[in-house]
């Protein structure tokens, strides 16, 4: 009997016969006015029974227009459905239209459906998750009781389920703040700083969505957005290619002393560099480089027993010393882990490479396991390139320690010239035929550090060696 009667009001509600009162919700011009029938209404919501029961008698040519901003056109259309049918299948929508639905059951002080919509919600953590900034937003504006208790034990467990959620940047600028002054978020510092640069493009209208277009004025105006949040992100654990990549083309982001503090943070001492090609940032972000690569790669215990290091000391410089092969070996042979770096003439290119071992004469064709060839930039992204395991070689040095990784019979056929340049394998070579020429090819190293594969006039060249910083 009572589906019978359910059915009844369903026709009258499509049809509008016998209706008593129009209501029109929604934002203009996205307004729909429905034709209904005022005693189901007070019957079924304390809402409507006390907007309808005022004194002053409501005229149906003049209508009622519901403005609540918490109760959307849709969530309305499919709660007076459910208010003349009493059917309501949840999983039908979609998540966010559930919340708007809990959200204007409130409104209309419909409290059994506000029950029965929030168990359905809690159901389904991933999507709490996904959605975890409109949970907190409904939970704390609303006191859902529920909702309010899993956001509270999610959120003390781990403050990074905002930044993992897929509606992160709704986030208010004062609530993001928040979250990264807690110590315990989950993400990494990178994945942190990629969040944020995220919410700064979403809140700006003149932010390009991709990173690489950006213009200096662009740069600057993240800057702004950002420059709250700058002294909670720990720079100095983003590892240093990860740093070259997302962080140093946007140091305009930073005004001058943060992003030089960021710098002394960054490889927990000053850098000591006398050198005319590398400047100071430069020179920071390469040590930490390297030194992120040597730990990471455990090759500290077979090449570098101390790899705390931070003092470069120079052995050799083109301009003072000249570039002759033989100079160069007397300079800088037997001292240990070196950094090679060459000026491209009439170029923004500065080309190099790490060796983790000795200098010797006839330390030609070097491909040593742990080192490295790059090309740094002051305006491009900068690439470094490591040697690839099928190239394996290492050349420099012969000691019973390193037998293993040592095939002597190539040796022996690559010691050709018992006085070659600084070259590393056959990619990048240096002082060719003792004059200021240089040769880039890729081969042995994993990453293409030059477009152009031929040979090049070097302007400067230096080499530093690696020590331990006494200060």
């Amino acid at each position: 009997m009572q589906s019978i009667l359910f059915a009844e009001y369903t026709k009258i509600l499509e049809t509008g016969e016998l209706s008593d009162i129009e209501i029109t919700v929604g934002k203009e011009p996205n307004t729909k006015t429905y034709r209904l029938h005022s005693f189901i209404l007070k019957v079924c919501s304390p809402y409507f029974r006390e907007l309808l029961s005022k004194k002053q008698p409501i005229k149906i040519e003049n209508g009622i227009k519901i403005a609540n901003k918490n109760i959307s056109a849709k969530a309305f259309e499919i709660l007076i459905k459910y208010i003349y049918s009493d059917k309501l299948k949840l999983e039908n929508n979609g998540f966010k239209i559930n919340v708007e639905l809990l959200v204007a059951a409130n409104e209309l002080h419909l409290n059994e459906l506000c029950s029965f919509i929030e168990t359905h919600l809690l159901m389904n953590e991933g999507l709490l998750k996904q959605n975890f900034v409109l949970i907190q937003t409904v939970a704390d504006r609303h006191k859902f009781t529920k909702l309010s208790k899993y956001y509270k034990n999610a959120y003390q467990q781990d403050p990074s389920l905002f930044l993992k959620a897929n509606d992160f940047t709704d986030i208010s600028e004062g609530f993001l703040l928040r979250i990264l002054t807690k110590d315990n978020l989950s993400l990494k510092p990178i994945e942190v700083w990629n969040k944020i640069i995220e919410w700064a493009i979403a809140r700006s209208n003149e932010l390009p969505s991709e990173i690489t277009k950006w213009t200096t004025d662009n740069v600057k105006t993240c800057g702004t957005l950002i420059k709250q949040f700058i002294p909670y992100i720990k720079f100095e654990e983003i590892p240093a290619y990860e740093f070259f990549q997302k962080i140093r083309p946007l140091k305009d982001s930073f005004d001058n002393n943060t992003y030089t503090k960021i710098l002394e943070n960054y490889v927990y001492n000053t850098v000591n560099i006398n050198s005319k090609i590398l400047d100071y940032e430069l020179a920071c972000i390469l040590t930490k480089y390297i030194k992120y690569y040597i730990e990471n790669r455990n090759f500290a215990d077979f090449f570098v027993s101390n790899v705390n290091f931070y003092k470069l000391k120079l052995l050799v410089r083109g301009s003072d010393n000249g570039f002759d092969r033989r100079n160069f070996h007397e300079r800088c042979d037997n001292k240990g882990p070196t950094i090679t770096i060459a000026k491209v003439k009439d170029t923004n290119e500065i080309l190099g490479g790490y060796n983790p071992c000795d200098w010797k004469y006839g330390c030609y064709g070097n491909k040593i396991r742990g080192s490295l060839i790059f090309s740094l930039s002051k305006v491009n992204p900068s690439t470094f390139g490591e040697v690839d395991d099928s190239s394996l070689l290492s050349t420099c040095t012969v000691e019973p320690l390193r037998a293993n990784f040592v095939d002597f019979s190539t040796i022996r056929s690559l010691l050709k010239d018992v006085n070659s340049g600084p070259e590393f394998g056959s990619d990048l070579k240096l002082l060719l035929n003792n004059t200021n020429r240089g040769q880039y090819c890729k081969n042995n190293y994993s990453e293409k550090i030059r477009q152009i594969e031929a040979e090049f006039e070097i302007e400067e060249y230096e080499v530093f060696q690696i020590t331990k910083n006494s200060n």
